[in-house]
């Protein structure tokens, strides 16, 4: 699995969204797109907008306005500042657990994620009498601040992978790295 961060938004036709969100708030709009065994949220103020992608496939992904590609086999930190209008920061892990322990921690998050944000179980990629994968998006919006809670069950592997990310209008802590629209590309499709 790897995590791409693009200063742009990216075509839903590239991918196959099972579940999705639209977000309108006043400041800012984002879309939550659950895609599998990954997601894509796209976070948009005026022109600008940043877009992070938790997927394994990497061909037919554009190249135009990627900022980072980080691989998801350890714990990843990254945050940036984009024109000084939106500041992004996520947080990543992929927890590696015995059986039982995944078990107990697979029941309890689809309890919980059953009646909150995106959730979806794909049993059709379960092993013959083994536990589904699924995905679940949770998210919290503020007046300038979108947080989102991603989780990605792999029962074969016994993996949980975690992202928390946070999208916003103002600064949220120090070290940002910041970023320009330039000839990488821009926020425009």
């Amino acid at each position: 699995m790897r995590l791409f961060v693009y200063r742009r938004p990216l075509h839903p036709e590239l991918f196959t969204i099972f579940l999705e969100k639209r977000i309108e708030m006043e400041g800012y709009q984002a879309q939550l797109w659950l895609m599998g065994s990954g997601h894509l949220v796209s976070f948009y103020r005026q022109e600008h907008s940043i877009s992070e992608l938790l997927t394994c496939q990497r061909e037919l992904l554009p190249e135009k306005g990627l900022l980072e590609e980080l691989e998801l086999g350890r714990a990843v930190d990254y945050q940036v500042c984009y024109e000084n209008r939106i500041y992004y920061m996520v947080n990543s892990q992929a927890e590696h657990m015995s059986e039982a322990v995944f078990t107990s921690v697979y029941d309890d998050m689809k309890k919980f994620a059953r009646n909150r944000g995106l959730f979806m179980e794909y049993e059709h990629w379960a092993a013959e009498g083994h536990l589904a994968p699924f995905g679940f998006i949770d998210y919290e919006r503020r007046a300038s601040e979108l947080d989102v809670f991603a989780y990605h069950a792999f029962p074969d592997r016994r993996v949980m992978l975690r992202t928390q990310s946070v999208f916003s209008l103002e600064p949220i802590c120090e070290g940002y790295r910041p970023i320009a629209d330039g000839p990488r590309g821009g926020a425009k499709p």
